[in-house]
C-alpha cells in the first residue's frame, strides 16, 4: 500500500467516523475476547498528520478505556506521537497551519483529560528535534521521550498490543 493510499484511506475513515457521529458500543461487549484478561495493555501509534483522524483516535481511545474498564479489565494505554502527529501536540503555533488551530486546542484538551484519566502519552524526540519544536512546550501531559520507535519496540517487548493509527 503506498503513502498515499494510506493517506486517502484515513481521510476516508474520519469523514466516515464524522458522519456516523458518537461511536456507542455500551450495549456489545467483548467478552468473548477479553475472558480471563486482567489487564489490557495498548499502544497507540500515532503517525497520522491529519489532526481530525487523531481527535477521533483520541476519542476512541477513551471509550477504550471505558469500554475495558466496564467489562472488569484494567487498562494500561499509551499514545505515542511520531512523525508528523507530532505537530499537532508540540505547543507551537508556527508549527500548526492556521486551519487546524481550533482542532490542535480540541486534541489538546482531550489528551489532558485522558493524562487525567491514567492514559500515557509520548512524543518523540527526534521529530521534535527535526521540527524545531521545544520539548517544554508540548500539550499538556505529553511526555517527551528520545525516540518512540524504541518506545515501540519496548512496550511491544513488555505485552502491550500495537495499535497503529496512520
Amino acid at each position: 500500500m503506498t503513502l498515499k493510499s494510506l493517506k486517502t484511506r484515513s481521510m476516508m475513515l474520519t469523514l466516515l467516523f464524522t458522519l456516523a457521529g458518537p461511536i456507542s458500543a455500551a450495549e456489545l461487549d467483548d467478552q468473548h475476547a477479553l475472558a480471563g484478561v486482567k489487564a489490557g495493555k495498548g499502544l497507540f501509534d500515532m503517525a497520522t498528520g491529519n489532526p481530525n483522524a487523531m481527535l477521533v483516535t483520541l476519542n476512541i481511545v477513551g471509550e477504550t478505556l471505558d469500554g475495558l474498564k466496564r467489562q472488569g479489565v484494567e487498562p494500561d494505554l499509551v499514545v505515542a506521537f511520531r512523525g508528523p502527529a507530532v505537530r499537532f501536540v508540540s505547543g507551537d503555533d508556527k508549527l500548526i497551519p492556521s486551519e487546524h488551530a481550533a482542532t490542535t486546542m480540541e486534541i489538546a484538551a482531550r489528551i489532558e483529560q485522558l493524562a487525567g484519566r491514567g492514559v500515557r502519552f509520548e512524543a518523540c524526540g527526534i521529530t521534535t528535534r527535526m521540527m524545531k519544536a521545544d520539548n517544554a512546550k508540548l500539550v499538556k501531559g505529553v511526555q517527551p521521550v528520545a525516540n518512540t520507535f524504541n518506545s515501540l519496540i519496548g512496550y511491544q517487548s513488555k505485552g502491550y498490543a500495537l495499535i497503529p493509527v496512520f
